[in-house]
């Protein structure tokens, strides 16, 4: 995990009160948009004049809505109101996931990890951890013990 990353959890967790993502992202300002989008777009955010709102698929579970929120709202924070629609697949079926991609990722999971009871964690490998928040296998890569 990189030391940006980790740098700005800190100051997250200091500043707000992590209980869900919803609530985060009213406690930061942020709206919130539910929208059906194509099947391979999980969200993006639109910001003006420093105002932004998290636009994410309706159409996707709950689990990975939230995970987009918190992606999203990780862009904010770490790249200056940057952002990309939210795991694009290639031609391969593959995602793309570059730099500023990853660490949105890092930075949304460690937040999420950061959400959970402890105790309910206590004892998991990191691939029961992403079973238990309902997230698929390739983000086993972003848990951390």
């Amino acid at each position: 995990m990189s030391a940006s990353v980790i740098k700005e959890f800190q100051k997250i967790k200091h500043k707000y009160q992590l209980t869900t993502p919803a609530d985060l992202i009213e406690q930061a300002g942020i709206n919130i948009l539910r929208q059906p989008l194509d099947d391979n777009t999980g969200g993006f955010t639109v910001t003006n004049n420093r105002c932004s709102t998290i636009v994410i698929n309706s159409l996707w579970e709950e689990h990975y809505q939230n995970f987009v929120i918190l992606h999203e709202f990780s862009h904010i924070k770490l790249h200056g109101w940057a952002s990309t629609p939210f795991f694009r697949k290639n031609g391969a079926g593959r995602y793309i996931v570059p730099k500023i991609e990853h660490e949105a990722n890092e930075l949304a999971m460690r937040i999420l990890l950061g959400m959970q009871d402890e105790d309910s964690l206590e004892g998991l490998d990191r691939n029961q951890i992403a079973y238990c928040l309902g997230l698929k296998p390739e983000f086993i890569d972003y848990v951390t013990l």
